[in-house]
């Protein structure tokens, strides 16, 4: 059963039940929704569910809600930790609060039997911050066939980057916290040292949307928010990901970027140095540096073969990442906190 705020492709296929709650616009980022606390209709629906154990993957009011809920009643508790709240506040003016969010997040996975992250950068940072001992690593995967090389296609490369020679791509929030502005800064000189063939190709949207907009150099483009196919296919057109954020836990992007055949550079911080590997995947840069930044990304661009390699190194690191496996281990924690013992994946066949 699950209990989510309201999204626009409707209940999941393969729920029990699922109860959506309606939002409202988080401040100073309309492009999210925040839902209530779980109302009388969730509460019902999970009370004749009679779940053994409650899984809560947000901190905000919906996990909130659901925290106290699963106390009252004396219910084994999981949480996930996969947003790293506390250092987005300094992007919004708001640093001052850290310690208190911090200790929020202390408060609110204490209950918790098992508390998954998806890198090991994050389960290390949840530590030094305090957190209980019973964290857990949850990876993740990739749908490879979905994102792959095979969609590349010169009429979406045309189409997204007209008259293009090399596309750098990236896909995600135009936001403050992901630095999209380190990587417009290092973009002239990019193109200065590799042709004006060079384009760069943002994909999303967000809050800092308009901003990058109006500073945009030639031979920068916006394609707006993208999904299903039509993002898969954006992807593949790619020749070299960018991504400059600190702030990932993980970096879902990055892997589909890899499972898609594109190397990245990305910022030497974050769940992100799970995936991009030097000499393998891609290339880190120090953080918070345009021309850092620049230089990584000139280094591959200049050197074909080079980016060839890396780019089969980043199918090949995307394949191995096995959703099945992943999974299997969630759900052999599921099955430890509620004193099953063995395996529920196995136990369920």
């Amino acid at each position: 059963a699950l209990v989510t705020p309201r999204v626009s492709d409707g209940p999941a296929a393969h729920a029990a039940a699922h109860a959506q709650l309606f939002g409202i616009p988080v401040p100073m980022y309309p492009d999210l929704q925040l839902a209530r606390g779980m109302d009388r209709r969730a509460k019902k629906m999970l009370e004749e569910f009679r779940p053994d154990l409650v899984h809560i993957a947000t901190e905000s009011t919906v996990g909130y809600s659901g925290r106290i809920w699963t106390a009252r009643r004396g219910l084994p508790l999981a949480t996930s930790f996969h947003t790293n709240f506390p250092m987005y506040l300094h992007d919004y003016h708001m640093g001052a609060l850290e310690p208190l969010v911090w200790r929020y997040l202390r408060w609110f996975h204490s209950r918790s039997r098992v508390t998954f992250c998806p890198s090991t950068d994050t389960l290390e940072d949840l530590t030094r911050h305090g957190f209980h001992d019973r964290l857990r690593i949850w990876s993740r995967g990739v749908d490879t066939t979905h994102f792959g090389p095979r969609r590349r296609r010169d009429e979406v490369r045309e189409r997204i980057a007209p008259g293009a020679e090399r596309i750098l791509l990236y896909v995600g929030r135009l936001a403050a916290e992901k630095r999209v502005e380190v990587i417009l800064d290092a973009f002239p000189r990019i193109r200065e040292a590799t042709g004006p063939g060079t384009h760069l190709v943002f994909v999303g949207d967000g809050p800092a949307g308009a901003k990058l907009r109006a500073r945009a150099p030639e031979g920068v483009h916006f394609t707006g928010f993208l999904k299903g196919v039509p993002l898969a296919e954006a992807y593949a057109a790619g020749d070299l990901f960018v991504f400059a954020s600190e702030t990932e836990t993980f970096g879902n992007v990055v892997l589909e970027a890899l499972a898609s055949g594109l190397p990245a550079v990305v910022v030497d911080r974050g769940g992100v140095k799970e995936t991009v590997i030097p000499g393998r995947t891609g290339v880190r840069v120090a953080p918070n540096d345009p021309m850092a930044f620049a230089e990584g990304c000139i280094g591959l661009l200049r050197d074909g073969a080079e980016l060839r390699r890396l780019a089969e190194g980043a199918r090949a690191e995307a394949c191995s990442r096995n959703w099945d496996a992943i999974l299997d281990g969630v759900l052999d924690s599921y099955a430890e906190s509620v004193g099953l013992g063995g395996s529920v994946a196995r136990a369920g066949e």
